[in-house]
Formats: structure tokens, sequence, C-alpha cells
């Protein structure tokens, strides 16, 4: 928005020389005149300022001893001057202006960044549709608010930061490392539980008491670490008990099942290289296609290329335009050899692979085997991993007279 209010009142490129123009620029920086991109240019410099401005340099040019030269004049003052006999051209500039002032006041893009777990479409959409609507009036952004009902919505989001910048709504998030929760303070009582079968291999508790300890074997739903603390007396006795939010990292050795198939005959596209095209215009909710003629294909591809219209980088304009291509191509069977085949399911397996490493798990073993029948490529077989099973679950007052009873 500074960008263009300073379009809307007009700017110079001054040219300034003499025998100390480094001077006149101290005294400008010293009146607090503002200007930008000062860059040395012959014997002197050349810099940007607002044209309100100018005046105030008179004293400051006659102190310093040098010599002003206006080189350029740029914005809206400038371009209704020239053009100030083209009165329906200047009246045209003026309600465009005008529909750009009204459109700053709205939200009308939401960027989301910085997200792992989640993605930045599904925070975009959650924020879209149950607090943030396209169009809605800046003024009526809560930021703090929309940060607190994220927090509440994903879990995993350890830091959010809401800030509005023109007419975009820019959302900067942090989710927890590795999967972990982060615990606060003042949570409420919980214990650790095992959200699949596994064997524990390594265990860290930084908040209440460890139910189990490396080489047991755990079903999922079995508690870890309990959110129930003891204390005891001198004779070992429980003399009371308290509740407190467990926290801690419990990796087990886990087993995946893997299994994939496909069919050892498949479709190709070969493209003819004839295309058309579609034109979809979005203002606002009005969403209007314009699409010429053409005869529909039998088999093709539709490549959609979406485009917000900007100023600057930051006041997105409540216009967009998709232009959709189409290209036609006619499919043609062919069939894998038994490598062909191999080949592909070894690297569908390693695409499985990088998915599970993505989700912080460590890959210790795979037994899968490739197979061939019916006309089939079968990859099957178990992946061993060690990965955190742990996650928090409430504990209620029943749940610690039980584990209360159970301790003694």
């Amino acid at each position: 928005m500074g960008r263009i209010r300073t379009w809307l009142k007009g700017y110079l490129q001054v040219y300034v020389s003499g025998n100390r123009p480094e001077r006149f620029l101290s005294l400008m920086k010293h009146k607090e005149i503002p200007v930008w991109e000062v860059e040395p240019y012959e014997h002197g410099y050349l810099f940007f300022m607002e044209q309100s401005k100018f005046r105030e340099l008179d004293a400051i040019r006659k102190k310093a001893g040098c010599k002003l030269e206006i080189r350029q004049k740029y914005g809206l003052p400038f371009w209704l001057f020239r053009y100030r006999k083209r009165k329906l051209l200047v009246l045209g500039v003026l309600i465009g202006c005008g529909l750009v002032y009204w459109g700053s006041m709205y939200i009308w893009d939401v960027n989301v960044h910085g997200t792992y777990f989640y993605t930045d479409a599904q925070v975009a959409d959650y924020i879209e549709q149950n607090a943030v609507q396209l169009g809605c009036r800046k003024a009526k952004v809560d930021c703090h608010q929309l940060e607190e009902e994220l927090r509440e919505a994903f879990p995993e989001i350890a830091w959010v930061s809401c800030e509005i910048k023109g007419t975009q709504l820019n959302v900067e998030i942090k989710e927890t490392l590795e999967g972990t929760e982060v615990i606060q303070p003042d949570a409420a009582p919980q214990d650790i539980v095992a959200a699949k079968d596994g064997v524990i291999v390594e265990m860290i508790t930084r908040n209440g008491t460890p139910v189990v300890k490396n080489g047991m074997t755990v079903a999922k739903g079995d508690t870890l670490i309990s959110g129930v603390i003891y204390i005891y007396d001198d004779f070992d006795e429980v003399l009371e008990t308290d509740m407190v939010a467990a926290d801690g990292d419990v990796i087990a050795e886990t087993v995946y099942q893997y299994s994939d198939s496909f069919d050892m005959q498949y479709y190709e596209k070969d493209y003819t290289g004839k295309t058309q095209y579609s034109l979809t215009v979005e203002f606002g909710n009005f969403l209007k296609e314009f699409r010429l003629p053409f005869k529909a294909y039998d088999y093709y591809d539709q490549v959609e290329e979406n485009h917000k219209l900007k100023l600057g980088h930051t006041y997105v304009l409540p216009c967009s335009f998709t232009v959709n291509r189409y290209q036609e191509y006619i499919p043609t069977m062919h069939t894998y050899t038994e490598e062909e085949a191999r080949n592909r399911a070894q690297e569908r397996f390693q695409n499985y692979i990088s998915n599970l490493s993505e989700k912080k798990v460590e890959i210790m073993e795979n037994n899968v085997t490739i197979d061939f029948r019916d006309n089939t490529c079968e990859a099957v077989g178990t992946v061993v991993v060690w990965e955190r099973i742990g996650y928090g679950r409430p504990l209620t007052v029943q749940e610690e007279l039980r584990q209360t009873e159970e301790n003694e």
C-alpha cells in the first residue's frame, strides 16, 4: 500500500550536483525528508522523493551549495495533468483508482507458509470456511483470535503468526518437531498411551511415571507414561498421589505390512499435438467461462493456469482468470517385460519408503518380495521401523484410582 499511496500523491526523480552533494544528502536525512534509491550519477546523485516534499529542499540546496534538477515525474497528479483534455480517460482512471482504494479495505487472498504435517491448502480452507472469508473487511479480522483458533483446530501447530499485508492475510506456521506434542505447563492431566503395537526400544520421560521399559511388547492403547505420580514415605508406602500431564518420547519397533500390485499391461498417452483453450474469469463471487466453439476430444488432458491480478507483491485485486488448456492424446496399450515390471515395483516401493521416512521413522529392515502371476506384478512383505508411538489421552479420576490400586 505504501507504493500505491506514493503513486497517488506523485513522486520525482531528482539529480543533485555541485561541490558538496554528500553534504546535501546528510542535511536531508537530518531534516527527515524521505528519499529512496539513492545512487551516484555523473558528478552527483540521483534519488526519488515525494513531490510534496520538493519545496523543502530549497533551503538545504542553498546551504550545501548544490544544484537540483528534476529528471522524471511519476504518479497520478502528473498523469492527470498530461491527459487533462481527455476527460473520459481521466474519469475512467479516477473510477479505477476509486475501485482499487475500495478493494484495499478487504481481504482477497490467504497465504499459508511453514506447514509440514498439514498442507497449506488444509489450513487455508479452514480459515476461509470458519474465520476469514475472501472479501471480508480487514477491520473485522482479529489476527490474535485467529491464531488461537488455528492452534485449537490443528494440534500439531506449535506457533502461528497472522498478519495482514495489503489485501493478503499471511499466516506463518511452525509445527511441533518430529511429531512430538507440546505440553503446556497448565495442561490437563493425561497419560501417554501407545498408538499402535510394538516393542519399546527407547524411552525418555519428562513428566509423569514410566510404566514400560526397553524390550517390553506393548499393544495399541496401553499406557506408556502415567499421568499419576506417587509420593512415598520412608517405608516405601504411597503417601499421596498427584495427576499431571505426562510428557515424554517413546520409540518402539513396529512392523508395516506392504502390499502393492499392478497389471503388466498399461496405456501410454500419445499426444496428437492438437490443443484447445478456454478462459474462466472470476471477479469476487462472479464466475464466467469463455470457450471458443470446438469439437470435444475423446481423450484429453486438462491443464489449468490460474493468475491473480496484483499491484505489487501484497495488493491482490478481487479479480483472477484461469486459462484451461485441453491437449488431445490417443491411448496406446503396452506390456511390461518382467525386468521393466520389477524396476517399476522397486521404484514404487522406494517411494513408499521415502514417504515413511518423511514421517520421521527410521527404517531398520525390509522383507519385500516381487512375484508375477495372472498377468500381474505383486510386491508383498513387511517393513520394520523405529518410530514414536506415544500420544496424549486425558486422565480421569477413575483412571487415577485404577492406576493407584495397581501400584499398591
